[in-house]
Order: C-alpha cells, then sequence, then structure tokens
C-alpha cells in the first residue's frame, strides 16, 4: 500500500517542531489508504514502483525507514505537549503505517494499529479514512475479518468513500474468497468511479474480480 495516487499525508513536520505542528493544525486529514490489486504483498513490493521495476536498495530503504522513524519521534513530542489534538495522533498512525510498509515489520504495524485506535477512542471513531487506514492495517496483519467489519463501518458513514470499496474489494476477493461478495462490492466501486475522477483505473481489478 502504497504510494502514488493512494497515500498522502501530513508533510512539514521534519522542518522543526513549531512549524511542524502549525502544518499538523492546517493540514487536511488524508484520504484513506486504498490496497494494491492482488494478495499481501511484501515491503518492497509495497513501495509505489512500477511493475517490473528492480528493487530499491537496502540504503534507500533504510533512508526511507529513518526518515519515518525521525517524523514519529517529532509527533510524539509534539503529542507530548497537545495531547488533546487528535489530529496528532492520527499522523503518528500514518507514519507508522508507512514505516512499517517500509520495513514489513510487525511491530509497526501493531504499532500503527494502537496509534488509530486511539485517534478513534479520542472522536475519530466514525471517521470513514481512519477506519479505512486500521481496516488495511489488520489486512497486513492477517485479520480479515476485522478489517471488513471496519470497512462496512467506512461506508456506512461514507456511502461513496472509494477507497474502503476497492479494499473490501481486494480482501474479499482475494483473502477472504468471497467472489460473490467481491463482485458485489466492484459493482457498488464501479458505481462510484463513474463520477468520480479520482477512483484509478479499474479494468484490471474488473478482469480479476469479474473476469471480463
Amino acid at each position: 500500500m502504497f504510494k502514488n495516487p493512494w497515500f498522502t499525508l501530513l508533510i512539514g513536520l521534519m522542518v522543526g517542531l513549531a512549524l511542524g505542528y502549525v502544518f499538523a493544525e492546517r493540514q487536511a486529514v488524508p484520504p484513506g489508504k486504498a490496497l494494491r490489486l492482488g494478495a499481501p504483498q511484501t515491503a518492497a513490493q509495497e513501495g509505489g514502483l512500477p511493475n517490473g521495476h528492480p528493487p530499491v536498495g537496502d540504503s534507500a530503504q533504510n533512508s526511507e525507514a529513518q526518515f519515518f522513524q525521525q517524523r514519529i519521534s517529532e509527533i510524539q513530542t509534539l503529542i507530548a505537549q497537545n495531547p488533546g489534538d487528535v489530529g496528532l495522533v492520527v499522523s503518528l498512525a500514518d507514519s507508522y503505517f508507512e514505516l512499517a510498509r517500509v520495513t514489513g515489520q510487525e511491530s509497526h504495524w501493531q504499532d500503527a494499529r494502537i496509534a488509530y485506535e486511539r485517534a478513534m477512542a479520542e472522536g475519530r471513531g466514525d471517521d470513514p479514512d481512519v477506519l479505512t487506514d486500521l481496516a488495511v492495517v489488520l489486512r497486513n496483519m492477517k485479520n480479515f475479518d476485522r478489517s471488513i467489519e471496519l470497512l462496512d463501518r467506512a461506508t456506512a458513514v461514507d456511502p461513496d468513500h472509494w477507497q474502503a470499496w476497492f479494499n473490501k474489494v481486494i480482501i474479499m476477493n482475494f483473502d477472504l474468497h468471497d467472489h460473490d461478495g467481491a463482485q458485489a462490492a466492484f459493482r457498488r466501486l464501479k458505481s462510484i468511479a463513474a463520477d468520480n475522477p479520482e477512483v484509478p483505473d479499474l479494468s484490471r481489478i474488473e478482469q480479476e474480480v469479474m473476469g471480463s
């Protein structure tokens, strides 16, 4: 999961704690994350590289991991200074998510899960983006049923939340092998795509899920 169009995260925290807080206050909550097509992937496969691109070297991966580790440290400092700012908690969860994506370490997925659940407990329990992001984390932890539950909650709040529908298609088709359910979710996703230019090209997933 997942860079390029899939993931937009808060920026600016590396500039410094004070300036970082300004960005955290003003930046919109990132949109929900959408899975890549297919079964769970390794961290290298999930690095946002085009198909067929050779894996990045360890130094590049380590550099990216260090960036997110530094960001996490800075956000944790900001949270200590502003304990009621749930937006910072979401930023922390997003950064743990990206660190887990880069490293593939289970412990970082756990950290992301804890942070997203904290954000939900502190006022974002009905935020479809947070619900979708936590669902993606749980999918990477192989908790597919709980992931679907969260995606259903996200679409109940926002019936047009395309990332939640996209993720539901992926999980139901490739993880749970509920092909009828995946096809029903895909039909809903395709209807959303007709009026939403942000939805990516669905031709490949349509071929995989619908057999056409």
